[in-house]
């Protein structure tokens, strides 16, 4: 249970690195595609999801505007907003300038990242809040560079450059170099898988996540060494942050039937035992609803989580926001602000 309650933190701080974006300035033929032809802006912004490389393991999307709608989602939000390396002279705010964004994860040598995310910026302002600010006590200074012929702001590994007002790059310098060097060498094309793209566009759903477990030697080793994976090749779920907290309907693609009913007994027996062992840690009882079921070759989940948990959670094992930056404006402070106002309704 510790460390499944680990891993849980982990994906959780995971998904809020993933957060930190961006953007700058951007004319309207950004990069020529392979045979050669101009690719406009609005094309880039139509589907910004071809220029992620292929290769990638997992997938998430995040829909700003829907998430926002529920008190969790609110807090969620918050919290992500004060972690991004945004200076506050920016004037950027993650709920009101992003509408939805997308994370591809690598794994080749480490874990990698990169992503688009579509919203409203303003190239200049936002660079040249970029280019003037220095870091303070304990915050991380933003470092230019430049690269394929683009320029990358990152804060410890993680940034953002600009593609067009509505569209943004962001990820760590590996990802994100990986989508420039796509960019330079002529190699933009839609490949992310169609079951991706279909599962990233579900409609009404706050977030979304998928996984393909056979992509490479470390996702294929999942599934013989977690026995509610065994068998399994695909992950697809989607949720939103309604009451009771998050809500989540998944599906575990399976090679044959055994398999998936396997699955689900080793879900429910996790389960059975969660809340047992979050009482011992103080978390109360965080699994609200928990039902699995093999369908053929699939086992399909529903979860709900108490909200309260969640943020609970998230105060516990998330690392601290960078602090208050000496700036007046509304990037890290009024966002840490925002955080500790969301935080104070919540019982310890």
């Amino acid at each position: 249970m510790t460390g499944r309650g680990r891993r849980a933190a982990a994906l959780l701080a995971s998904l809020v690195a993933l957060l930190q974006l961006a953007c700058g300035s951007g004319p309207e033929v950004i990069l020529r595609s392979a045979d050669g032809a101009d690719v406009t802006a609005p094309e880039i912004d139509g589907d910004p999801l071809q220029l992620l490389p292929p290769g990638s393991v997992s997938w998430f999307h995040l829909d700003v505007a829907t998430a926002a709608q529920s008190d969790l989602g609110q807090y969620v939000l918050a919290d992500l907003e004060a972690r991004m390396p945004m200076p506050e002279g920016a004037g950027f705010s993650l709920r009101r300038d992003v509408s939805q964004l997308s994370v591809a994860i690598y794994s080749m040598q480490g874990v990698d990242f990169a992503g688009v995310a579509l919203g409203r910026f303003d190239p200049g302002k936002i660079n040249a809040a970029a280019l003037e600010y220095k870091g303070g006590s304990l915050a991380p200074p933003l470092v230019k560079t430049e690269y394929a012929g683009r320029t990358l702001f990152t804060a410890q590994n993680v940034g953002f450059s600009i593609l067009t007002p509505h569209t943004a790059l962001f990820g760590n310098e590996i990802g994100m170099r990986r989508c420039l060097d796509r960019i330079a060498e002529a190699r933009v094309a839609d490949d992310v898988p169609v079951w991706v793209k279909e599962l990233l566009a579900t409609p009404n759903a706050a977030f979304s996540l998928g996984g393909d477990l056979s992509a490479n030697a470390v996702t294929a080793a999942l599934p013989r060494r977690l026995a509610l994976l065994d068998g399994a090749s695909q992950v697809q779920a989607v949720g939103n942050f309604t009451p009771p907290g998050v809500n989540l309907a998944g599906t575990v693609h399976h090679t044959d039937p055994s398999a998936a009913s396997r699955s689900a007994t080793a879900l429910l027996e996790v389960g059975g035992s969660l809340n047992v062992y979050a009482q011992l840690l103080g978390l109360g009882q965080p699994l609200r609803k928990l039902e699995a079921q093999a369908v053929g070759s699939d086992t399909q989940l529903v979860l709900a989580v108490d909200g309260a948990a969640v943020k609970l959670l998230m105060r516990r094992f998330l690392p601290a926001p960078p602090p208050t930056v000496q700036h007046s404006g509304p990037g890290w402070a009024s966002a840490r602000r925002a955080r500790h106002a969301v935080l104070a309704q919540v019982t310890p």
